[in-house]
């Protein structure tokens, strides 16, 4: 049962790390640093995780940093709230960051 509810997640990470890998970063936003971190930086850096969470369980030190992040965007999701479009493409990242902690917790379940 569990190992099924794993391949769903992970297949369901997959399909929302293509249309995300589809969408383009939010005109406007390249320069703007709510709370002084780049946008940029943290799409990037939680679409990398997400891509290593897919490969396999995340060392330690890699899991907290997804967390930390996922945590990050949440916090600056209200900093986006007027851009239609940025809130979409900020939200999928988020959920699709989300599902990549769920799917390491259930790898990390697993081995433990």
């Amino acid at each position: 049962m569990i190992i099924g509810m794993l391949e769903r997640e992970i297949e369901l990470l997959a399909q929302l790390l293509e249309e995300f890998g589809a969408l383009r970063f939010p005109p406007g936003w390249y320069d703007r640093e709510p709370g002084g971190t780049s946008l940029v930086t943290l799409a990037t850096t939680l679409t990398g995780c997400t891509v290593a969470a897919l490969d396999g369980p995340l060392a330690d030190r890699h899991r907290e940093h997804l967390r930390q992040r996922r945590a990050l965007l949440a916090d600056l999701l209200p900093a986006v709230a007027a851009d239609t479009y940025a809130t979409s493409y900020f939200v999928t990242l988020y959920r699709m960051a989300v599902l990549a902690e769920e799917v390491d917790d259930r790898r990390a379940a697993e081995v433990h």
